[in-house]
């Protein structure tokens, strides 16, 4: 059975020729996905056709795996660790003179809370504080590389909106406004640059053409490199 790779995914699929379609598509189930295509369909085609779903694909394929709720499982106790820029920083956590938490990080993250707080009470002020904490150091991040490729390519600075969508990272609308995946905090620091200049890049084409690949290659030689990067960093990716 071919397989489609996608980062760390490995997706079996099965080819269904039909006389009765004119173009091909593929039906994922939770069980099996299938490209069903016209009758005499070289393999290359099938193969293009398939690499240029495979956002799409993936995506879908998620989908259709069974959820399970469970609580989010992390503590924000010393020696725990958080998520942040692509690595994994130890927490250090103690009490102080402090009205609310304070949270501040070089090699690792040291966090202040309150004295007067419960551990639920802990809990919940230091995950509401990490929120905040994190989508102030994406919005920093996103708007200094937007700015870095905006005078790169000539054009405006565009504004910049943070927004939460599971597996969507970036979005320039025709107003020219740039929404980026506040999560992508989590990621390498090449992957959220990556996905910030394809984004300007838009601002001049908004499309996925040639002109398209061709500025963006003006400006980032290793595009690919990082674009596999953010594939391979989205496919270990529990559900947001």
């Amino acid at each position: 059975m071919p397989v489609l790779q996608i980062g760390q995914t490995s997706i079996p699929y099965t080819v269904r020729y039909s006389n009765r379609t004119k173009r091909q598509r593929i039906v994922v189930t939770p069980e099996t996905v299938e490209v069903v295509a016209p009758a005499d369909t070289p393999h290359e085609q099938i193969a293009a056709f398939l690499d240029s779903k495979r956002r799409w694909l993936f995506n879908a394929v998620e989908d259709c795996r069974p959820k399970h709720s469970t609580k989010n499982t992390q503590h924000y106790v010393s020696g725990a660790k958080v998520l942040y820029r692509g690595r994994r920083l130890m927490l250090q956590v103690e009490e102080a003179d402090v009205e609310q938490v304070i949270i501040t990080c070089k090699s690792r993250f040291h966090i202040q809370v309150p004295r007067h707080l419960t551990e639920d009470e802990k809990q919940d002020a230091i995950e509401q504080a990490f929120m905040a904490w994190k989508r102030d150091r994406a919005l920093q991040d996103i708007q200094y590389n937007a700015r870095v490729y905006a005078r790169k390519l000539g054009v405006k600075s565009p504004d910049i909106k943070l927004f939460e969508q599971k597996r969507v990272w970036g979005t320039c609308s025709k107003d020219g406004i740039i929404r980026i995946n506040w999560h992508l905090i989590h990621a390498p620091l090449a992957v959220l640059e990556y996905v910030v200049a394809h984004e300007v890049v838009h601002l001049l084409h908004r499309h996925h053409g040639d002109a398209f690949w061709e500025t963006l290659s003006s400006v980032m030689p290793d595009w690919r490199e990082r674009k596999a990067s953010l594939e391979s960093w989205e496919a270990g990716l529990l559900p947001l």
